[in-house]
């Protein structure tokens, strides 16, 4: 047993000191694996998360801390999530349809972590190629804010240039004219602040965004999906080790003994617990009344045998 193997098992979502005395050592081995695999999904998630916090941030060095921390917690619901997933060795009652439910909404829970977690690396891998559509989708919104500021003060201009030819067909004395000609001025250069304010916001801004809306739905990234199919593979594939495992191999039979010894002496312990309180409270000798053949695993009703009379059979007996 080497240090990594004992590192790597604590991460594999199963009981560490089963494993530690299990017999076998390929299982062993398969567990480790999954941990190593899960030790792959902190880091895959802890790049994604940086990626993500540095293009908002505008700080990669700020984005680290932050991306470590929503790192460990996307890998500690991972770990929860194999953990419910291993194989269970005791009877439980919900079978078929509830089964395989419960066990798809785990599975798309893990899947859905996959996507997210693939498309920031997406955009990363694919960012050269990206920066020149956003460059173009940039230039676009540049030129419709400018419209927009145009719009805007068009009509005050042409208010004020009419004002101005107006007073000049008159033969107005400049000195009346001036103020309207300075403030058609300072209009055109609030125009021209405008424009290089709306240069400098969009130039800019990362649109990170619409680099996620690009790699998710422009056929130019098209092999993009191919790293989210691989990113999910990734977080499958522990799943696949764990429940492709024989239940009669050594380390699941172990494990069901000891569980199993854990539920039955605890629902032993609880028997006498409660007959003791009956008696010495009330000092009445009781059991507990059992209504499942196995409990108290509860999944086998005992059959009621008794036979019950109508309702005729209820009323001649007060005729």
């Amino acid at each position: 047993m080497t240090e990594q193997s004992n590192y790597f098992w604590r991460f594999s979502g199963e009981d560490i000191g089963i494993i530690r005395i299990c017999a076998h050592r390929g299982i062993r081995d398969r567990f480790a694996l999954v941990g190593a695999i899960t030790l792959v999904v902190f880091i895959i998630s802890f790049f994604s998360c940086w990626y993500t916090f540095q293009m908002l941030f505008d700080s990669p060095w700020l984005a680290v801390p932050v991306a470590l921390f929503f790192a460990w917690m996307i890998n500690n619901i991972y770990l929860l999530l194999l953990t419910t997933l291993a194989k269970p060795v005791l009877q439980f009652k919900n079978k078929g349809v509830i089964k395989h439910l419960s066990l798809s909404l785990r599975a798309g829970f893990v899947i859905l972590f996959a996507v997210f977690i693939s498309k920031p690396l997406e955009a990363w891998f694919f960012e050269p190629l990206l920066s020149e559509k956003i460059e173009l989708i940039k230039q676009e919104s540049i030129r419709k804010a400018e419209q927009k500021v145009v719009k805007a003060a068009s009509r005050e201009e042409k208010a004020l240039s009419a004002k101005i030819r107006k007073k000049e067909a008159l033969h107005y004395p400049e000195a009346d004219i001036a103020p309207l000609r300075a403030e058609l001025d300072e209009l055109r250069a609030e125009q021209t602040e405008a424009f290089e304010r709306i240069e400098f916001v969009i130039g800019r801004a990362d649109y990170f965004v619409q680099r996620l809306e690009l790699v998710t739905g422009n056929r130019s990234f098209i092999a993009a999906w191919l790293f989210t199919l691989l990113i999910i593979f990734i977080f499958l594939l522990p799943i696949y080790l764990k429940r492709t495992l024989n239940l009669a191999n050594p380390y699941f039979k172990h494990k069901s003994e000891i569980y199993n010894s854990i539920v039955i002496n605890a629902y032993r312990d609880f028997k006498l617990d409660f007959e003791r309180i009956f008696f010495e409270k009330y000092g009445i000798q009781t059991k507990v009344h059992e209504t499942y053949a196995d409990a108290p695993y509860n999944t086998k009703k005992i059959a009621d045998r008794r036979t019950f009379n109508g309702q005729e059979d209820f009323l001649k007996l007060y005729r």
